[in-house]
C-alpha cells in the first residue's frame, strides 16, 4: 500500500464532510430564515399552523446541532480550557438569541427571560449533569475529575444566581421580583466584569483548574494508535476554515428562526392551553440540547472532566452572559423584566446548587449522584404541573 494512502482517504473524507455540511447548513439557513415570520391562513392551534411550528422547532434543533458539532470539533482540536470557551460562547449565542426574540415577541410577559434563564440552569445542573453522571457510571463504578475546575465555576454560579434570581424577590426598591434601574445596571455589569475576569483566569494562569491528564494521556495513546492507520481524528478532520465558516452560519440560522419562532410557540401554547411555564421550558430546552449531547458523549468517553467543564460553564454563562444583555434589551424597548423568582422555585435552585456542590467536590462522581439530580429535575416539573393546576 502506498505511503500516502491514509492522508489521501482522510482528505477525500474530509472533503465529503465539508461538501455535505455547507449543503445542509445553507438549505436550513435561507430556507428557515425566510420562512419563520411567514404564517400559514387559519388559528394558531389549527393543523397547518401546528405543523409549520413542528418544521421551525425541527430546523432550529438541526441548526443548533450543526452549529455545536462544529464548535465540538473546533474544541478537540484547540484543547482544554480554550475549546470549552468555544463551545460554551456558541452555546451563549443560541440562547441569547431565543431569549432576546421571545422578549422582543411578548411584550406583555415581564417573566420570559427570568423563566427561561432558570428553566435553563434547571436543565443543565440536573437532567444533563444527572444524566452524565449516570451515563459515566455505567461504565466506570466511578469517575474522576479535577475538582478545581467545580471549586472554580460553582462559587461565581451561586453568587451570580443568588443575585440576580433570588435578592429581588426580597430587596424593597421595587416591589416583587422586579430591581430598580441602578440596581439593574449594577447586576448587568457586575455579571459581566465577572464573567470577562473568569474567562482571564481560566485561560491564563489557572488554565491547570479545568483540565485531568490522566484521561488525557489514555486519549492521546489511543488516538495515536489510530492515527497511524490513517483512521484517528486527523484523519477525520475538516480543514479549519471551512469549519469557523460553517459555525458561523449555523448561528446565524438559529438567530433568524429564534426571531420568527418565539411568537408563534407562544400563541399556540395560549390557543391550546398549555401552562406557559411549560412553554417556557420547552424553549429553553432547545437552548443546552447540544451541548448537553456533547457533555454526555465525553462522559460516556469516560471524560467527565470535558462533562463537568462543559456544563459548569454553560450554566456559568446562561447568567453572565444572558442577564447583560436582557438588561441592556430592556434599556433599549422600555420592558420591565421580572428577575426574582417565587418562593418554591428559590428553595429548589437553592437544593439545587447545594447538591451539586456536594457532590461535585471531591473530583469524583457516580451514578447514584446523578439519580438525585434526576429526582429534583422531576420535583421542578412537578412543581410548575402542581402550580398550574392551583390557578384553574
Amino acid at each position: 500500500m502506498p505511503p500516502n494512502l491514509p492522508e489521501s482517504s482522510g482528505l477525500r473524507h474530509a472533503g465529503r464532510i465539508v461538501g455535505r455540511e455547507i449543503a445542509i447548513a445553507l438549505g436550513l439557513a435561507s430556507g428557515a430564515a425566510v420562512l419563520a415570520h411567514w404564517s400559514p391562513p387559519g388559528p394558531p392551534a389549527g393543523a397547518a399552523n401546528m405543523a409549520w411550528t413542528a418544521w421551525l422547532v425541527a430546523a432550529i434543533l438541526a441548526c443548533a446541532f450543526r452549529a455545536m458539532s462544529h464548535a465540538d470539533e473546533l474544541a478537540e482540536r484547540l484543547g482544554e480550557p480554550i475549546g470549552t470557551i468555544l463551545l460554551t460562547v456558541s452555546a451563549i449565542t443560541i440562547e441569547v438569541a431565543a431569549v432576546s426574540a421571545m422578549m422582543i415577541g411578548s411584550q406583555a410577559d415581564t417573566k420570559v427571560a427570568r423563566d427561561t434563564m432558570f428553566s435553563v440552569l434547571m436543565l443543565i445542573l440536573n437532567l444533563l449533569l444527572g444524566a452524565a453522571m449516570i451515563a459515566g457510571g455505567k461504565r466506570e463504578t466511578e469517575q474522576e475529575f479535577n475538582a478545581q475546575s467545580a471549586a472554580a465555576y460553582l462559587p461565581l454560579v451561586i453568587a451570580l444566581a443568588t443575585v440576580t434570581l433570588i435578592l429581588p424577590r426580597f430587596t424593597t426598591s421595587e416591589e416583587g421580583g422586579w430591581m430598580s434601574n441602578p440596581m439593574q445596571a449594577f447586576v448587568g455589569v457586575a455579571s459581566l466584569v465577572i464573567y470577562g475576569v473568569f474567562l482571564a483566569m481560566q485561560t491564563t494562569r489557572h488554565r491547570e483548574f479545568f483540565a485531568y491528564h490522566g484521561h488525557s494521556e489514555r486519549m492521546a495513546d489511543a488516538d495515536a494508535l489510530s492515527e497511524s492507520i490513517g483512521e484517528g481524528p486527523a484523519a477525520r478532520q475538516a480543514p479549519l476554515g471551512p469549519t469557523v465558516a460553517l459555525l458561523v452560519l449555523s448561528l446565524v440560522a438559529v438567530v433568524a428562526i429564534a426571531e420568527g419562532l418565539a411568537g408563534r410557540v407562544r400563541s399556540l401554547l395560549e390557543a391550546t392551553g398549555v401552562p406557559g411555564a411549560i412553554g417556557g421550558v420547552f424553549i429553553a430546552a432547545l437552548v443546552p440540547a447540544p451541548e448537553g449531547l456533547a457533555a454526555l458523549r465525553a462522559a460516556r468517553r469516560d471524560d467527565m472532566q470535558r462533562s463537568v467543564n462543559i456544563l459548569l460553564g454553560s450554566a456559568l454563562s446562561t447568567i453572565g452572559l444572558t442577564v447583560p444583555a436582557v438588561i441592556a434589551i430592556a434599556f433599549l424597548t422600555g420592558a420591565e423584566p421580572e428577575f426574582g423568582l417565587e418562593p418554591p422555585y428559590i428553595v429548589l435552585l437553592v437544593s439545587t446548587l447545594l447538591i451539586a456542590t456536594v457532590n461535585l467536590e471531591r473530583g469524583r462522581t457516580n451514578a447514584l449522584q446523578g439519580v438525585v439530580h434526576l429526582l429534583l429535575f422531576l420535583a421542578w416539573i412537578a412543581t410548575i404541573l402542581d402550580e398550574a393546576a392551583g390557578r384553574r
